[in-house]
């Protein structure tokens, strides 16, 4: 077997993080999650770490890897806890997490922090992975946005089809997030990369670009 090599051009990663972040017009997370989709995510963040607002990862080992390679900039867990147990870590190491069931809510009130959290509620908009029904989600937001172990709520979402763009999907997503963030005074986040570069009423206060920092197209 021939050896292979991949050479990572970091300059042009910094350019589509600012295009990304441009486009959104606020401020934006590089998802560095799957060792930056295999381009090695200590060094893509290092690359990043004098302009990103901060960075997005899977799981909290993913976080605390970065955190050993000395990233000290916010990072979120996008798939957010998946054990009481975390909590102590994920407060230990400063980090952001999202929350899409009423247990870890549950697990929240019942722990003893370092620190107030900043957690990002996620609502199943039509993805139908994780997150919280629209129906569900105003109370869920009143109980966070009640607990001293939380000091932000920012409300958030994912597209299933962004990509496609003759789909009616991502239309019936805006319409299911407008209703279920109606009202709620907190900072949003629903732009992946396709929506960023695609859809502009999907763009918020929080940009989430991922595969387009590594210089793929999201729609083939």
């Amino acid at each position: 077997m021939r050896p292979a090599r991949a050479l990572i051009d970091l300059s042009a990663l910094r350019h589509n993080y600012r295009v990304g972040r441009e486009l959104g017009g606020q401020r934006a997370l590089a998802v560095i999650k799957a060792d930056a989709y295999g381009h090695g995510a200590a060094r893509c963040a290092q690359a990043l770490l004098a302009e990103a607002d901060g960075f997005a990862v899977a799981f909290l080992e993913e976080a605390i890897a970065l955190r050993e390679a000395g990233i000290g900039a916010p990072i979120l867990l996008l798939e957010g806890f998946f054990e009481e147990s975390e909590l102590e870590l994920i407060g230990r190491h400063h980090l952001w997490t999202a929350v899409a069931a009423d247990w870890q809510i549950d697990a929240i009130a019942r722990a003893s922090l370092p620190q107030p959290l900043k957690v990002w509620l996620k609502l199943d908009s039509g993805m139908h992975r994780l997150g919280f029904a629209a129906g569900d989600y105003h109370a869920a937001w009143q109980r966070l946005h009640g607990l001293p172990q939380v000091e932000e709520v920012v409300l958030m979402s994912h597209f299933a089809r962004a990509d496609e763009l003759d789909s009616p999907r991502t239309g019936e997503q805006l319409a299911v997030q407008a209703q279920a963030y109606a009202g709620l005074p907190s900072k949003l986040s629903i732009s992946n990369s396709p929506a960023l570069l695609a859809w502009p009423q999907a763009h918020s206060d929080w940009a989430r670009p991922g595969l387009m920092l590594y210089g793929a197209s999201p729609f083939g």
